[in-house]
């Protein structure tokens, strides 16, 4: 791939929460990476939006924490197909609820 097809695509996902997927749905992961933001270290999912379009979501820091990266590694090598699905709001803290899943 040349270096201007490279840059075309650095910004054609959209960035989103979370809390902005479809709850149950599985969004297949595409690529993950680990990412050094003002606060502490992330970990940035790529994910197959259902639509067909391509979307980019941060991961809590608690689910960030447990990701290594060999985890980092098999999935960026498609080594394995996980998917992320968004569970809902945990009420009493109001904590995002994630599920890493293997893909059918």
């Amino acid at each position: 791939m040349d270096l201007a097809k490279r840059f075309e695509e650095a910004f054609a996902y959209a960035a989103v929460s979370v809390s902005s997927l479809d709850a149950h749905t599985p969004y297949p992961i595409t690529r993950a990476k680990r990412i050094s933001t003002k606060y502490c270290l992330a970990v940035l999912l790529t994910l197959q939006g259902p639509d067909a379009g391509v979307v980019q979501a941060f991961l809590p820091q608690r689910y960030s924490d447990v990701i290594t990266v060999s985890d980092l590694t098999c999935i960026n090598s498609k080594a394995v197909a996980l998917n992320l699905v968004y569970k809902g709001v945990y009420d009493s803290s109001k904590s995002y609820l994630l599920a890493i899943e293997p893909s059918p």
